[in-house]
């Protein structure tokens, strides 16, 4: 192995902790901070999030953004279907970037004498800083504890690996994520029954770095109307909503994993990061409005369900627009259940996932005949700032005159308009796969139209 070192104050002895929004070590007794890199200089965030405000004429809201409905289709993209969604990350990794998965399949546990207090304690050889469970104090490796040095070898990607240098740091620990993992499998037991999730949690979960992009979105929808009317019209904000930009974690869980709070992005480099992890790159194949029209179109349906009690498998027509942030590619944590070694129900698969932010467990069970999406409730002393997802309540619109100017027929959440993701209760979602048969394939072939003129 590598020279190590310990991180140790030169004032006062005790331990110091990489801090990567101040890029620098920190002292938890003396509070001594020494930066990273001498020269470095204060770190400057790129992630500019701006919101554009609706435009209300005469008390009326004018819609044009979103005013040429389409009819839904389920985006038909490889990484959606069964074969690339069962894989394993592993052997997604072997088919995309051999490297890598070399690394990781070489990866070895080793032990490491504390300079401290002379206790051994073991690691992973992909690690860069460890801490002594005897004394607390921490050890790096001091040929690759340096800002900017992490080797692309251990980032999954090809191409360029680009991976950006601004996150959201993790605040909760690897025990507090498979006590979470844990509690929503025994919440929800007929979701995962034969699968052997409880071992895969305590012995399999892993620690991500995964790249998002930052938008405002914004659609609408439309549904069977009830009595005279032909149709409902539903308006539907999401704000800071991410999506993800790559595909090794899967994309409908991670869109499940909300809200992030980005008033906390900061300067992410994974050379100084503590512990055993995954970093995942910017892929380029991934395809952006697929990812957009997969996850938005699950959003319209589950909101509209739970605020409106419209039914969310009868959307007809909708439109949707997600305004991107300056900058907006930001690293979050994610620990990850890959697939158990047992998947014995009807082949079915099912992969967890806890928001290392702020701690909460979600989980897709998916098979050719099902998909099922489970997320815990927040933890109810939680505070999320101003720049943290939201989804406003949905509300019903009707078309009053050119040039698309809609009233408000009726707010979701009654008088008091509830945020719908960021809610503290959980939720239990199973849908059946839609299959396309001779009217789909007949109706499916109807042009995009404005909104004003279907409701001629």
């Amino acid at each position: 192995m590598d020279e190590m070192f310990a991180i140790k104050c030169q004032n006062c002895g005790g331990p110091m902790y990489s801090h990567q929004a101040k890029r620098s070590f920190e002292c938890a007794y003396c509070g001594t901070v020494v930066p990273w890199q001498a020269d470095a200089g204060e770190p400057k965030s790129a992630l500019g999030i701006r919101h554009t405000p609706l435009t209300v004429v005469d008390g009326l809201l004018k819609l044009t953004h979103v005013s040429q409905l389409e009819r839904p289709e389920d985006p038909d993209w490889y990484f959606f279907n069964s074969h690339w969604r069962s894989q394993s990350v592993l052997e997604h990794l072997l088919w995309e970037d051999r490297g890598t998965a070399q690394e990781f399949q070489e990866a070895t546990h080793v032990s490491i004498p504390c300079p401290f207090c002379g206790a051994s304690f073991e690691g992973e050889s992909t690690q860069r800083v460890f801490e002594c469970p005897s004394c607390g104090n921490k050890i790096g490796i001091a040929d690759l504890l340096k800002p900017g040095t992490f080797s692309k070898r251990l980032t999954m990607g090809v191409g360029a690996e680009y991976v950006p240098e601004q996150g959201i740091p993790c605040e909760i620990s690897p025990q507090q994520a498979r006590a979470n993992a844990l509690q929503l499998v025994r919440q929800y037991p007929d979701a995962f029954a034969g699968h052997d999730v409880e071992d895969a949690i305590q012995n399999d979960m892993m620690l991500f770095y995964f790249p998002m992009a930052l938008a405002d979105l914004r659609m609408m929808a439309s549904f069977p109307g009830k009595g005279l009317s032909k149709e409902t019209l539903v308006y539907y904000e999401v704000l800071d909503w991410a999506y993800p930009r790559a595909n090794y974690l899967d994309v409908r869980l991670m869109g499940i994993l909300e809200p992030w709070d980005f008033a906390k992005v900061g300067p992410f480099d994974p050379a100084m990061q503590e512990g055993d992890f995954r970093v995942v790159s910017v892929d380029a194949a991934t395809k952006d409005q697929v990812v957009i029209d997969k996850l938005a179109l699950d959003i319209a349906g589950n909101d509209a369900e739970a605020v409106l009690g419209l039914n969310k498998k009868s959307i007809r027509t909708w439109a949707r627009k997600a305004r991107k942030h300056k900058d907006g590619l930001v690293m979050v944590p994610v620990y990850f259940v890959d697939r158990p070694a047992t998947d014995s129900r009807d082949g079915e698969q099912v992969r967890i996932a806890v928001n290392g932010q702020t701690s909460r467990a979600a989980a897709v069970v998916f098979s050719d005949k099902r998909e099922t999406h489970v997320v815990a409730s927040l933890n109810p002393s939680l505070h999320l700032s101003g720049e943290s997802t939201v989804h406003a309540a949905p509300i019903e619109v009707k078309y009053v005159k050119s040039p698309f100017l809609y009233q408000i027929v009726r707010r979701g959440g009654g008088e008091q308009p509830r945020q719908v993701a960021a809610a503290a209760e959980g939720s239990y979602r199973e849908e059946k796969p839609k299959r396309k048969g001779l009217f789909g394939a007949i109706l499916g072939s109807r042009e995009a139209q404005p909104v004003g003129a279907a409701m001629r």
